[in-house]
């Protein structure tokens, strides 16, 4: 069984539309992975119907017992997150401002702070209207360890994967570098980066290809609205060829990919643009050839 983490630099180059482009092309063959848990997506360009559910803990909140809590102040006097609040002659918590250090719970004298599991967010498993296994989560609002809840989600897409015998993984990345991101690419076979030609979309490009060559994992890059501008398109072919990152090719603008998102469709499905259909087509065999020969 193979991984592909689609990533980009920056948000909005249509990383996910790729993605589920991709799901659609493999069908039943793959099982789809959504990792950008922070604003997770991709089950509505595939028309994910939900088959479970389960709630995610990925962190933990103090909690104080009033009738063991003597007013000592203790607790109040180490927090650096304002989380702790006089309520008379004892002191609550509030969840919401609570790092879940334990350090109130380390220096109370009369044991009344425990620490309990805080719900982080939920797992849900799905099936796509055409037929292949998809797996996304949704954080709670305010909460963190997203890079935990990226995980969690790819090992149970990697179980399903399993139980059902797909060929391949494909993980619908955050964008960006940072803990999230680097969770869903540690380990997989190919990241395939959507880059779009503009400043930032450059600089944000050449972050992920450092970060892909200190995990040591081989990589290629797809260029989306590649006719805003085409000297800046031509010039992320060069950086590719100088940095030994597969070029695969380049999209036209279109506003198609906007109508595929509101009716709820892959890009491959709303479509008829050979000029889009092609390359996403092609890339999407040339990839599978590409993981297949890796060693």
């Amino acid at each position: 069984m193979k991984r592909l983490t689609v990533l980009s630099g920056k948000g909005g180059t249509g990383k996910t539309s790729v993605s589920a482009a991709f799901g659609y092309l493999s069908r039943s063959r793959a099982v789809l992975c959504d990792c950008d848990v922070d604003a997770s997506n991709l089950a509505l360009a595939v028309g994910a119907k939900n088959i479970q559910s389960g709630e995610f803990s990925g962190g933990s909140t103090a909690v104080i017992n009033a009738d063991l809590c003597t007013g000592c102040r203790k607790c109040f006097e180490v927090c650096r997150f304002d989380a702790i609040k006089n309520q008379g002659e004892t002191f609550k918590v509030e969840s919401m401002a609570c790092e879940g250090c334990a350090y109130c719970a380390w220096v109370c004298p009369a044991d009344a702070i425990t620490m309990v599991e805080r719900k982080s967010g939920d797992i849900f498993s799905a099936q796509t209207r055409f037929g292949s296994a998809v797996v996304y989560a949704e954080l709670t609002t305010g909460a963190e360890n997203s890079g935990k809840l990226s995980t969690q989600v790819r090992r149970m897409a990697d179980d399903i994967a399993e139980k059902n015998g797909a060929e391949i993984i494909i993980i619908d990345g955050p964008p960006g570098v940072s803990c999230p991101a680097i969770a869903a690419a540690t380990g997989v076979d190919y990241i395939l980066f959507v880059a779009e030609p503009t400043l930032s979309g450059i600089s944000d490009l050449q972050r992920g290809m450092e970060m892909a060559q200190k995990l040591a994992i081989p990589a290629g890059i797809i260029v989306n609205r590649s006719d805003i501008n085409e000297e800046m398109t031509a010039h992320i072919k060069e950086l590719a060829q100088k940095a030994g990152v597969d070029f695969w090719g380049a999209i036209p603008f279109s506003h198609d990919f906007v109508s595929a998102i509101r009716n709820g469709r892959t890009i491959m499905e709303e479509t008829t643009d050979s000029r889009i259909t092609s390359v996403l087509e092609q890339t999407w065999q040339s990839l599978l050839t590409r993981i297949e020969s890796k060693k």
